[in-house]
């Protein structure tokens, strides 16, 4: 196929900048005879266009002789030097004002700039600017929900995957009564091949980008074919059925299906197999007849089994976690590049390198044509770009241990590398082994620094606290501003029921006010906690950048909520934050969050809620609970008594019980109650009388006819109200309770 022919000088420069990825993962060919005018531009041969790239790249000579294409190539090189000259004195001073804000998470996002001659000056990596639907991903299980699993990606990307996406449909039946329970099906440190669906703007959070995943193999595997498989090849198949002999598996393809035996050496690792669950396996013989693919799972042979080189393979048969034979190409500002399997090329950056630790010479450790092996981390087939890891966890296809925990403070983490604008590769003394870490040069200190190698020398000690964590690099992330190790909130873990904290205002809502504590944590103050009374215009009241004080109300899955009620943020009473520790008598705060006629719903801390009987207010006879109290209102509670299993929680409004007479309650009078328990024996009811007394309705007082009695006991539950009760009895009791 001919190569492209020269374009204007201006549509040269929009494709040299426009390419998404390198397109480099076919080798340059030989183009066919054209005009000795029509120059092809080196940098036209490396971003070679998808649609000029053949299927089978291999045939075809040129028709010019050695001589001609020289006198060509010197030709096209001095054009392209001389305009480049031209563009860099352009560009020389804006990149040398915007050069100390690079992020390094952003560095080789963008490559049409950072060609020289016909290779890349950066390695390619993925990132929210340049990730597209179709990518093929390698990927690291990291929550596990009942309806969807979180992806920790590349470079410290995270994707969702929802349950409907995790299993394919093609499963059938079997799957309709695990679809909503995933932690049976994945695990925390998973490895996964993902393939990216779409990506939405997150209204939640400022607008970033959403990255929806599936795992369905019907995508992965696109494009594979019974004659495409050949043994000694690695598949990812899901359980279909589990036989007495073996499980049958499913690779996402009508075409063909699998088989591994239960005589495996790793019948073990199966013993608990699930219909559904992802499993990899070596090709161990292909059975064309009966299209079944026959697989054996043993670890050690999947973790050392290699990809061989065949004859005509496609990008379609390419596969994140793929191992294969490379060898180094050329070294690159941020990485270096491979060739493998004959026709492809793909580069590794320096976060991916076979030592966790690389200093500033480690260029040294990658001479041309070292072999190496490697392993597929992500695969565009729009660009035809390729991403690999030399990363020694994942070579031997396990995930890289966690030894460090967020928030967590190092005082002498040393200096590794010091990257010219960008950051600072650290080696965290953790234990049992030392963990990398890098800290951006955004989080170095708080005013911006000039020249990081002038204040930072490599081998120097210097304090640390863990931001975060990359999983699949096995690296953390770290911050050396003073501000981070000051307060007593950095990460939500920090968090914990009824703390006091102070927090800056960051938005005003009609549902509430977004704040910000002094460590980066969010959390969100709802319109009802915003005053001590009901306020219809916040805006007026709270002011973004402003500093309030707020007491922490719960802090569930990252969710956190305060208040800045004023009774609940100045209470020195006891907080209640668990239904395991409530005690009778415990005197404490709360808020009304529901009246009835029966009563009031009191919450407290962390979602833990009771429940104050209407003889419990204090209110007087006659009295409306409603026009006495409202919703939102701080009250004073005292605890009467308790069931933590069962969660629920009897209060009062009146501080101290008052003693009464027995005459107060006479024999053969009529009052009101409302159930407390109902027991063997009988219903415990709080009387609406005056003071403070509980009464007993034994089970065959409940109706004139025992089955009645039994009947309406079976269906009695605490805060139901009896309008009418006749006192048979009244005696004092220990407790200060009256017995009926």
């Amino acid at each position: 196929m001919a190569a492209p022919s020269l374009k204007k000088k201006s549509q040269n420069r929009k494709m040299e900048g426009g390419s998404k990825f390198n397109k480099e993962s076919k080798k340059s060919f030989k183009s066919k005879k054209k005009d000795s005018n029509d120059v092809v531009p080196p940098e036209a041969l490396a971003l070679q266009l998808e649609d000029d790239v053949p299927d089978f790249p291999r045939g075809g000579g040129s028709s010019l002789s050695k001589r001609e294409r020289e006198e060509i190539r010197a030709e096209v090189d001095a054009e392209f030097e001389a305009e480049e000259r031209v563009l860099m004195k352009r560009k020389k001073g804006k990149k040398l004002q915007n050069k100390s804000h690079s992020d390094p998470d952003e560095l080789g996002s963008l490559f049409g700039d950072g060609l020289t001659g016909n290779l890349p000056r950066f390695a390619n990596k993925i990132t929210l600017k340049n990730i597209s639907p179709g990518m093929k991903l390698w990927g690291v299980v990291a929550e596990v929900n009942e309806k969807d699993l979180v992806i920790s990606l590349p470079w410290g990307l995270r994707g969702l995957v929802r349950s409907i996406d995790a299993l394919d449909p093609v499963l059938g039946d079997g799957t309709e009564d695990i679809e909503g329970n995933l932690p049976s099906i994945f695990h925390v440190g998973q490895l996964v091949s993902c393939t990216v669906l779409q990506l939405d703007d997150d209204k939640k959070d400022n607008g970033k980008r959403k990255i929806w995943l599936s795992l369905h193999l019907s995508l992965l595997h696109k494009g594979f074919s019974l004659d495409a498989i050949q043994e000694g090849m690695v598949l990812t198949a899901y359980v279909k059925s589990i036989e007495d002999h073996g499980y049958i598996l499913h690779f996402g393809l009508p075409s063909f299906m699998g088989f591994l035996p239960k005589n495996s050496q790793a019948e073990s690792r199966h013993a608990e197999m699930k219909v559904g669950q992802l499993l990899q396996g070596i090709v161990r013989s292909i059975d064309k007849t009966r299209k079944v693919v026959y697989l054996s799972s043993e670890p050690d042979a999947l973790s050392k089994c290699v990809m061989k080189d065949l004859k005509g393979i496609s990008i379609d048969l390419l596969v994140p976690g793929m191992m294969v034979n490379a060898r180094v190409q050329s070294t690159l500002e941020n990485g270096i590049m491979l060739s493998f399997l004959t026709y492809f090329t793909g580069t590794v950056d320096v976060l991916h390198l076979q030592n966790a630790f690389p200093t500033s010479n480690w260029k040294d450790d990658y001479n041309n044509n070292k072999k190496v092996n490697a392993r597929i981390l992500f695969i565009d087939p729009s660009t035809r770009a390729v991403g690999l890891t030399l990363n020694q966890h994942l070579i031997h296809n396990n995930t890289p241990l966690m030894h460090v925990k967020v928030g967590d403070i190092y005082d002498s983490a040393k200096v590794v590398r010091v990257d010219k604008g960008l950051g600072l590769l650290l080696e965290i003394p953790s234990t049992p082994v030392s963990t990398p870490a890098y800290v951006s040069i955004s989080d170095v200190a708080e005013n911006e620094v000039g020249k990081l190698e002038k204040k930072f020398k490599e081998g120097s000690k210097i304090r640390v606290r863990i931001l975060g964590y990359k999983h699949l690099e096995g690296l953390a992330t770290g911050i050396l501003k003073a501000s981070a190790f000051e307060g007593t909130v950095f990460t939500h873990s920090d968090v914990k029921p009824g703390m006091i904290v102070r927090a800056k205002i960051l938005a005003v809502d009609s549902f509430g006010a977004i704040v910000q504590f002094p460590g980066g944590v969010k959390a969100l103050c709802p319109l009802r906690h915003m005053s001590e009374f009901e306020i219809a215009k916040p805006r007026k009241k709270f002011k973004v950048g402003a500093e309030l004080v707020f007491r922490v109300l719960g802090c569930k899955s990252k969710r956190i909520t305060v208040t800045h009620k004023k009774t609940l943020v100045k209470s020195k009473l006891a907080i209640l934050s668990s239904y395991v520790d409530v005690t009778d008598g415990l005197i404490t705060h709360g808020w009304i969050t529901k009246i009835e006629k029966h009563g009031c719903f009191v919450h407290f801390y962390n979602g833990v809620q009771g429940f104050a009987p209407r003889s419990e207010l204090g209110l007087e006879p006659g009295d409306d609970a409603g026009s006495v109290y409202h919703a939102g209102q701080v009250v004073k509670c005292r605890v009467l008594s308790s069931i933590p299993a069962s969660h629920r929680i009897n209060l009062s409004f009146m501080m101290k019980p008052t003693r009464v007479s027995e005459e107060a309650v006479k024999l053969g009078s009529v009052v009101a109650g409302v159930v407390e328990k109902v027991a063997p024996f009988g219903v415990v009811v709080y009387i609406n009388a005056k003071g403070y007394m509980k009464g007993t309705i034994s089970t065959e007082h409940l109706a004139d006819h025992h089955d009645q009695a039994s009947l309406l006991k079976s269906v009695l539950k605490p805060g139901y109200e009896f309008d009418q009760l006749l006192v048979l009895e009244a005696k004092r009791m220990e407790d200060d309770s009256l017995r009926m």
